[in-house]
């Protein structure tokens, strides 16, 4: 492993610190101390054996012998139990060490043992060696030294190799190297290194670490290595690295790395290598040695810079990775068959973490001393990319200014994106283009119209590019579900708007097609405001439905033709491609319903309502249609109440919730819900509608309590009639309810003579006044009128005979007065007719109307 200037600067430090502690032992004692007593049993034999493994001797050692192979902690302790024979100086400058025993324990541990070092650890032991020196010169002499050492020439550790006192490695072989955080620790992406350990210890076969160039994959997968290769429960036997790194950045260039791997084969055949050696990764077929190996042992594969090999040959690798172990890959571009997990760029915070702490490890005093909102400003233009940050410092270390880096960053965004660009389809740039014109959150329908794709070529372009990096994905609240966007990111914006400008004439045809789905979208969002009610009306909650809501609006002319099928068609497109909006599926259930598929209907209800449950509309609608199906009248009165709590309710979500308790025969309600109706100020033809239904319901009402001999009850529902009548404009009292009128007037007279109470047979007289001078305000000829019922029915030869004041009389199908009655005809029913008294050939009803 190769070692940063940090690491090499601790080990400098750490090492000096025990050589003038074990120095400072050999000056307190002397050859006649017992070396057992000296050490104790514990410390005396790890030092034997530590001993053995250089000087295989079966005599017994002598303190001086075993000093040597003391590390750092059982320096420091067998010093402490030698305080008495100290020097004053020396025993005031171990103090020191106290607090920070542990703490220098660890971080010689990460550097003896290749571990990544972490941010502050350089600092620590630098400080405990500048304390102590000053405390005591002559105590510690090789720290003095290493120190001036250091001040005068920085650079002399690079010559040294770390080697220090230490126990075997217990854990995992591994060639993990040096991380690039080693000399400035680990910044944020906790929750990404926890996360790819979890699916590496749980049943993820492999699993990708992607984000743009320079986001920090690299360091990430080394962080979850080195804490996976130190967990007391890892499984596995090995930890094998390899890397495919093509490119690296430097101030001035990006600069090819010689000897780079250049394919799939190559990134096997160095896998193989590491994995059983030189002959191996010479193997004449390195992917069937590397699952070898893989089968054998439990291994954890890492393949870093993935995107530069990508193949079919690689694909076809981990899908046949056998049972036990492991792969991680870090990628600019995904590959579908993994584990994902996505880098965000770093927080403002950790960003500006990272510039001051490289800026500390590399001396750049021009960045060091700049205050926190500057320092802050820089970073956001850096858009939290570690790589650039690293880049940016190294550039103003060069002599470059940092705005002249900030401004002219074509050489980063090139590193970081240019070769994943070149991995694009047509369709996908066309996405990107379309996007660099028309910038900010669209949803999938908006990015399919501007490009003219199906919902199918927009998803597959769309994956693409959050592959690759270029675009994010996000969800936005859109009622009680979430409608999600894409977005350019930050650096792909930025690689786009310097590298792949988009031409004028493009840029024109993106321009215009917006503003043709915004001109759409703002006559829907009218006649969305005019008639909300009306259910060829689509609902518009904001400009992320135009596109969808065009579709649908294609959906409905092709209904309009008969053409179900297409119109289904348009549908589903809407569906796939904003499968949040709940108009696809309730313009589904519209003409699922014409076309007399209630189960389908019904089904496309459900996922609107699941979608939009406090739309006022979608509950009148809904409820409307399991209402009129009598599929469901419990629920479907219940969506229409619930639609009747919206502002400015229509008569017709009242009206219809007088249908659903007639259906429910809960004729009290009808009534009372006509009434309502009619204060609402319906037009005509809506009030016409409320009062026949109301009427109805209070004749039932009536009918009903007399069979059960509850007289009283059948007066009261008889005065509601009339109150209901006398409530409506006369133009309302057109037709049906005319003949409601006259009914319910007959059976008012036929009461106040039966009934032997007084004053309910004066009331029912009353009534019976009443209502018929309602039917003569509307017309004195209707008063004509008779009321029977259905004697005799002929349907071969399409005549009958009907009962009223005891005659009978004729009819034929040509008398009623709506034609299409004639299914509801069944003798025994009741209707209503104007007699016809003169006919040559008999008694004849004419005008007949069907009344239940």
């Amino acid at each position: 492993m190769s070692s940063t200037a940090t690491r090499l600067t601790s080990f400098a430090l750490i090492a000096a610190i025990e050589q003038d502690l074990r120095n400072s032992i050999l000056s307190a004692v002397d050859e006649s101390d017992d070396a057992l007593e000296l050490l104790k049993a514990e410390r005396y034999e790890k030092t034997q054996q530590r001993r053995s493994r250089d000087v295989p001797s079966s005599a017994s050692p002598t303190v001086s012998s075993l000093v040597t192979y003391l590390d750092f902690a059982d320096s420091y302790e067998v010093l402490k139990g030698l305080k008495s024979r100290l020097p004053d100086e020396l025993q005031r400058s171990l103090t020191l060490f106290a607090p920070y025993l542990g703490r220098i324990t660890q971080i010689r541990n990460r550097v003896a043992h290749t571990r990544p070092m972490e941010i502050d650890d350089l600092a620590t032991v630098h400080d405990v060696a500048k304390d102590i020196c000053a405390e005591s010169r002559d105590g510690w002499p090789v720290v003095c030294e290493t120190l001036r050492r250091l001040e005068q020439d920085p650079a002399y550790v690079l010559g040294l190799t770390i080697s220090l006192v230490s126990d075997p490695d217990e854990a995992p072989l591994h060639n993990l190297p040096a991380p690039e955080f080693d000399e400035t620790g680990f910044f944020g992406r906790r929750k990404e290194v926890d996360r790819i350990k979890k699916a590496i210890k749980g049943a993820y076969p492999v699993v990708s670490i992607l984000g743009d160039g320079g986001i920090g994959k690299t360091s990430v997968a080394l962080k979850a290595a080195y804490e996976l290769l130190d967990d007391p429960n890892n499984k596995f036997d090995a930890l094998v690295w390899v890397t495919a790194k093509a490119t690296i950045l430097t101030v001035n260039e990006i600069q090819r790395i010689s000897g780079a791997i250049e394919s799939s084969l190559g990134l096997f055949a160095s896998a193989a290598e590491q994995l059983g050696g030189e002959r191996a990764g010479k193997s004449d077929d390195p992917i069937d040695e590397v699952l070898s190996y893989l089968e054998h042992f439990r291994v954890l594969l890492i393949l870093d810079n993935l995107e530069t090999v990508l193949d079919q040959r690689l694909r076809e690798f981990l899908l046949d990775l056998p049972m036990g172990s492991k792969v991680i890959i870090t990628s600019r571009i995904g590959l579908g068959i993994e584990n994902p997990v996505s880098l965000d760029p770093l927080s403002d915070d950790d960003s500006a973490r990272l510039l001051r702490a490289v800026a500390r490890v590399r001396d750049v005093k021009t960045l060091q001393g700049l205050p926190a909102p500057a320092v802050h400003q820089m970073v956001k233009s850096m858009k939290g990319h570690p790589a650039y940050i690293r880049w940016f410092v190294a550039g103003v270390q060069a002599g470059k200014r940092p705005e002249e880096l900030l401004h002219n960053n074509d050489l980063v965004l090139d590193f970081c994106m240019s070769n994943v660009y070149e991995y694009l389809s047509d369709e996908a740039k066309s996405v990107l283009r379309s996007m660099q014109v028309l910038p900010g959150r669209r949803s999938q329908a908006e990015l399919a119209f501007f490009n003219d794709y199906s919902a199918n070529a927009i998803q597959s372009s769309l994956l693409e590019l959050m592959t690759t990096n270029f675009v994010q994905m996000q969800g936005a609240s859109a009622g009680h579900t979430s409608e999600t966007t894409y977005e350019l990111t930050d650096f792909g914006k930025q690689y786009l708007d310097k590298r792949h400008t988009v031409k004028s004439l493009e840029r024109q045809l993106f321009e215009n097609r917006s503003k043709q789905l915004t001109a759409l979208g703002v006559t829907l969002q009218a006649e969305s405001t005019a008639s909300p009610y009306e259910p060829k009306t689509i609902d518009i909650r904001g400009s992320g439905d135009f596109s969808v809501a065009r579709l649908l609006r294609e959906a409905l002319r092709h209904y309009e033709r008969g053409q179900f099928d297409s119109a289904l068609l348009s549908c589903r497109e809407g569906q796939r491609l904003a499968p949040g909006y709940h108009e696809s599926w309730r313009i589904e259930a519209f003409i699922q319903t014409a076309r007399r598929d209630t189960l389908s209907a019904r089904a496309a209800y459900e996922r609107a309502h699941e979608l939009e449950p406090n739309s006022a509309t979608l509950n009148y609608l809904y409820g409307s249609f399991l209402v009129d199906e009598g599929m469901d009248l419990d629920l479907g009165l219940n969506l229409l109440q619930k639609a009747a709590h919206a502002d400015q309710v229509p008569p017709a979500v009242i009206i219809q919730i007088v249908w659903a308790h007639v259906q429910l025969q809960d004729y009290d309600s009808a009534i009372a819900s006509a009434s309502h109706a009619l204060t609402l100020r319906p037009t005509n033809a809506d009030g016409s509608v409320a009062l026949v239904m109301g009427l109805r319901a209070a004749f039932y009402a009536a009918e009903r309590s007399l069979g059960n001999a509850q007289v009283g009850k059948a007066v009261e529902s008889l005065e509601a009639a009339v109150e209901l009548a006398e409530s409506g404009n006369v133009e309302m009292l057109l037709g049906e309810s005319s003949d409601r009128l006259m009914q319910l007037s007959e059976l008012s007279a036929d009461l106040s003579e039966k009934i032997d109470e007084e004053y309910m047979a004066s009331s029912c007289e009353n009534f019976t006044v009443r209502l018929k001078d309602r039917i003569r305000s509307i017309d004195p000829n209707l008063l004509n009128r008779r009321v029977g019922t259905l004697k005799t029915l002929i349907q071969d030869r399409a005549f009958g005979f009907t009962h009223s004041w005891g005659r009978d009389y004729f009819f034929h199908l040509y008398d009623l007065q709506n034609e299409e009655e004639w299914g509801y005809l069944a003798p025994g029913c009741c209707v209503a007719f104007t007699p016809d008294e003169i006919n040559p050939r008999g008694p004849r009803a004419v005008d007949l109307r069907w009344l239940g």
